[in-house]
């Protein structure tokens, strides 16, 4: 455990179960009770020959940005999930998320054993409270864009932007798409008119069901 902060992993379990989760189970959208999920990469080619295509990643995360500015309340925890390998560690994994996400040390750090089809691995949760940093949300957001397609792949499907109070839960997990998870359908309703054109279509019936029917 890292700084003078404690208790986020906590806070952020509580914030979990409001938004009607016990516990983060993917796809986040499909066990999440109110949930909107948004289409982030657009209509640009993602690879231009062999190198990434900037442009597409520009318009990815203009996207994300402007669904980040538009959330009811600004995030105030921050949890990435990460796994160490044998050639990094836990130590060399924590310096590479930090440094390319522009982060300090984290203020909290949680170790956990997952089980899968019989075997062990190992877990690492850190947790940042982003009342005490100078956050640069474009910078962590670009990360994740560009983790599946050339960049950092510990940023993929890992990283958790949370206000606790609200509780909203923003979930950007690759260039591809974006979850808003709230505890009240009228917390991100606004969300849900504001950027109809960037639902996601496979979903969309059962946005449109959640944010039209009738309480």
């Amino acid at each position: 455990m890292g700084g003078g902060i404690i208790l986020l992993a906590e806070h952020f379990q509580k914030a979990l179960v409001e938004l009607g989760m016990e516990k983060l189970e993917h796809p986040l959208f499909y066990h999440a009770p109110v949930a909107i999920r948004f289409e982030i990469g657009g209509s640009e080619s993602v690879y231009l020959d062999t190198m990434t295509n900037p442009e597409y990643i520009s318009q990815a995360l203009k996207r994300a940005m402007m669904i980040y500015k538009a959330l009811p309340q600004s995030p105030n925890v921050l949890r990435i999930d990460g796994y160490p390998d044998e050639a990094k560690g836990a130590k060399g994994l924590i310096q590479t998320i930090c440094c390319h996400a522009g982060l300090p040390r984290p203020h909290e750090i949680v170790l956990d054993i997952l089980a899968e089809n019989d075997e062990q691995y190992e877990q690492i949760q850190l947790y940042w409270d982003l009342s005490w940093i100078a956050f640069q949300p474009e910078k962590l957001l670009q990360e994740i864009i560009k983790s599946d397609i050339g960049g950092q792949n510990c940023f993929t499907s890992n990283v958790y932007l949370l206000n606790t109070n609200c509780p909203v839960l923003y979930y950007l997990y690759d260039d591809r798409g974006l979850d808003v998870l709230s505890g009240a359908r009228k917390m991100i309703l606004p969300l849900y008119h504001k950027f109809q054109d960037w639902i996601l279509d496979y979903d969309r019936v059962q946005i449109d069901s959640l944010f039209t029917s009738e309480v």
